[in-house]
């Protein structure tokens, strides 16, 4: 008679299952933290140039709401207040980053002397309109490229002067 030759028997233990379970979700969650570089810090310049533009839009549309007939003046104000509470929106972002003081969000005023000649003209509402469809294209760029609540406050900001410029200053461009 020929003999067989004992099986091994492999048997799992619980106790065997759950500490390789274990290993397995110790190194699964060590491993990707131990190798990915930790995330760039966001660059503070791109926000500095949105608030610029914000600020600028902001004292373009005020200064053109003088000149304007009275619905496209009350537009032209409410585009100046929005724009106003980007530049905010922005600057709080800003300090909330803490890399830096930044010049732009702590603007100092200069003592000017006023002279006799009259102000300058207003600004007309196209030059209005195409300062904002250039600020709603650099935020919206720039949003497609943030991630989390900075990609949520440009895109917000580039949807506000789309729409400022499509909607509430639609009319205006056209009697202009």
């Amino acid at each position: 008679m020929l003999r067989t030759e004992p099986a091994l028997e492999t048997t799992l233990s619980r106790r065997h299952v759950l500490t390789g379970g274990i290993a397995l979700a110790v190194f699964g969650i060590a491993a990707p933290a131990c190798s990915s570089p930790p995330p760039a810090p966001p660059a503070v310049d791109e926000l500095e140039a949105q608030l610029s533009l914000a600020q600028r839009d902001s004292e373009l549309a005020r200064a053109a709401a003088v000149g304007a007939p009275q619905q496209v003046g009350m537009a032209l104000t409410e585009v100046a207040a929005e724009r106003t509470q980007h530049a905010q929106a922005l600057t709080t972002e800003i300090a909330r980053l803490a890399v830096s003081p930044t010049s732009t969000s702590a603007q100092t005023t200069t003592p000017t002397t006023t002279n006799a000649a009259a102000p300058p003209p207003p600004p007309p509402l196209a030059d209005v309109v195409r300062s904002l469809k250039a600020s709603a294209d650099s935020a919206g760029d720039l949003a497609s490229t943030s991630s989390g609540y900075r990609a949520g406050l440009l895109g917000s900001i580039a949807a506000a002067c789309t729409a400022s410029y499509s909607v509430a200053l639609a009319s205006g461009a056209t009697a202009s």
